[in-house]
């Protein structure tokens, strides 16, 4: 019997990894060459040019996934010269994707490139699952396709984490029994092997196939009807029973939706979808009266709600105007319209339509040359511009004085909104986007510490603040200046200047001397560069890229720190926080 079992399992991963040869030739290449571009970047400790292996890591992994989709979508059609030149197609446009990723200049803005990308991939993930079933005459073939693929790839992720551990621990044993040297590489190469090109091999040759692969069957699951019924329909009821109250609320006292309540409403829809989903294959093998009147119906409840995140948006756009995300959430609150009535029309008879719109949605309005990142962009600019020639700015780009003094000749509101662009502008699209309207030295804290809290104050308060006087000191160093190591000491960190700000109480302000969290530790001590206030004012004086480094003492004897760029905002009185970005090197004995 033993020997029956350990024969059949041979038998098993034999026929697995001979099917996933046979069947995804290309897909086990990509794989082998990621398994050894990774164990590459192990034994070279990563030190390849960055952007190189960054990629080249994004070439080896969408190529995986787009040579499956694309064995799979081959398998469906009879013509093999049209399924093989495809195949060349696709991966050459995969190549000039991947050269041209590389060709982008490093001060080039990611956020369009990035969220089309992200489009793409999506859209190749959900063509694994629905691609090869757009002739079924019904969603069973690719419902039962899609579960047992997730399945097998949690299977085989959970084998290929099982061999990674025990074989780690087998070679860590070699090290306490034996004490046999083993590198940390080792582990690495390990992790590697059984958690990227195991995993996958075993995945690959555990996919359905020919009639497996197009299973008419149902395959409804108890346990997954349990759950639905007895956890998230009271959820939803919950949800509905919440929003509908609320939307009540709101009608009697004549009010807006407050922003939250999108979130809300989509959590609500994605649950309704995710219902529709698991009821699929039950409606089609019992046609219960039950399920099909929570197949049609339930998106019928939810159908009212969407006029509440409607508002919500429309209420967000007219208050604050466009933005990426908002632009994207007033379009998925479109779809979800699309969605709840498409449900409710078809007695929800199929489902695959709901992602793959969803997906043709998000590339479409994401890949195409005028997409919503473009939108805003221009959206925005266009509103900056329009300020400066109402305020006859003419002589452009602004320095960083002559951008204050025309926030201050602007009312509260309207500059917090131009600040607030220009700060959205620069973080999102990079300080290219906007080096023809201001300086590379104009801060744009000052405002937001200027007029933050009073935008939506009368003229009254305003003169109030300005007693208050904002403070915002800048400066930075030339990225080719040379910076001589100091006596005694033997290596540096680099400080990046930081994502998030350094806030420094404002009593610091007193003693001159600002304490800044390095995020480093020496001697089991959080670093800390002492920042001296007359050397920040000193500093100020040079044009962006013309200050010279300047050092700073730090908690500990063994470390000296030189500043290479800051920028300092805060009130002149008052209690708030002064909010410090810096950047620099830090040195060690």
């Amino acid at each position: 019997m033993k020997g029956q079992f350990l024969n059949k399992a041979f038998h098993t991963l034999t026929e697995a990894f001979q099917n996933c040869l046979k069947r995804f030739p290309t897909t086990v290449c990509f794989v082998l060459a990621l398994t050894a571009y990774l164990a590459y970047l192990v034994s070279t400790e990563m030190d390849d040019e960055k952007k190189l292996t960054l990629v080249l890591g994004y070439y080896f992994s969408v190529g995986t996934l787009l040579s499956l989709t694309l064995h799979l979508w081959n398998e469906e059609i009879k013509n093999r010269i049209k399924g093989i030149s495809v195949h060349i197609v696709m991966h050459v446009l995969l190549i000039a994707d991947a050269v041209y990723l590389y060709s982008l200049s490093p001060e080039r803005s990611l956020t369009e490139i990035s969220i089309a990308h992200g489009a793409a991939i999506l859209a190749l993930w959900l063509s694994v699952f629905f691609l090869s079933f757009t002739k079924e005459k019904n969603d069973i073939p690719s419902w039962n396709f899609a579960s047992y693929t997730v399945g097998a790839f949690v299977t085989a992720n959970v084998v290929g984490l099982i061999m990674s551990g025990g074989i780690s621990l087998l070679v860590f044993s070699l090290h306490q029994l034996f004490d046999v040297d083993v590198s940390w590489k080792c582990y690495l190469y390990i992790l590697v092997v059984c958690s990227v090109l195991l995993p996958m091999l075993l995945f690959l040759g555990m996919l359905p196939k020919n009639k497996l692969k197009h299973n008419q069957e149902p395959q409804p699951s108890e346990f997954l009807n349990g759950t639905i019924h007895f956890l998230f329909l009271p959820l939803m009821a919950g949800y509905l029973l919440v929003l509908y109250i609320y939307a009540t609320r709101i009608l009697i006292s004549w009010e807006l939706p407050t922003g939250w309540v999108s979130w809300l409403v989509v959590a609500l829809m994605a649950g309704c979808i995710a219902i529709e989903f698991g009821l699929y294959p039950s409606r089609v093998s019992e046609s219960k009266r039950i399920n099909e009147w929570i197949a049609r119906w339930l998106p019928a409840l939810v159908l009212p709600l969407l006029i509440l995140m409607t508002v919500g948006i429309i209420r967000r756009f007219n208050d604050y105007g466009v933005t990426i995300n908002r632009l994207y959430l007033i379009t998925l609150n479109i779809w979800c319209y699309i969605v709840c009535f498409g449900l409710v029309l078809t007695r929800a008879r199929r489902i695959s339509w709901i992602p793959i719109s969803f997906s043709i949605i998000f590339l479409l309005t994401s890949v195409l040359p005028v997409n919503y990142a473009s939108i805003t962009r221009n959206v925005m600019r266009r509103s900056i511009e329009k300020e400066l020639a109402r305020s006859g700015k003419t002589d452009l780009p602004l320095s960083r004085n002559q951008y204050d003094n025309w926030l201050d000749s602007l009312p509260a509101k309207t500059a917090l909104q131009v600040n607030d662009r220009l700060r959205y502008l620069h973080y999102w699209f990079g300080r290219k986007s906007i080096a023809d309207l201001v300086d590379k030295d104009a801060s744009f804290y000052y405002a937001k510490n200027r007029f933050g809290q009073n935008s939506d104050e009368t003229a009254d308060n305003d003169k109030a603040a300005d007693n208050n006087r904002a403070i915002s000191y800048s400066a930075q160093a030339s990225s080719l200046t040379s910076i001589e190591i100091p006596k005694g000491y033997s290596c540096f960190i680099i400080i990046p200047e930081s994502s998030r700000q350094l806030k420094i109480p404002h009593k610091y302000i007193e003693t001159g001397v600002l304490p800044a969290s390095l995020g480093t530790r020496t001697d089991k001590m959080n670093d800390t560069a002492y920042i001296d206030l007359k050397n920040i004012k000193a500093l100020q004086r040079y044009k962006y890229g013309e200050m010279p480094p300047a050092q700073f003492k730090c908690n500990s004897d063994k470390c000296l720190f030189i500043l290479t760029g800051f920028s300092l905002d805060y009130q002149e009185e008052g209690n708030e926080a002064l909010f410090l970005n810096i950047n620099g090197y830090l040195f060690r004995k």
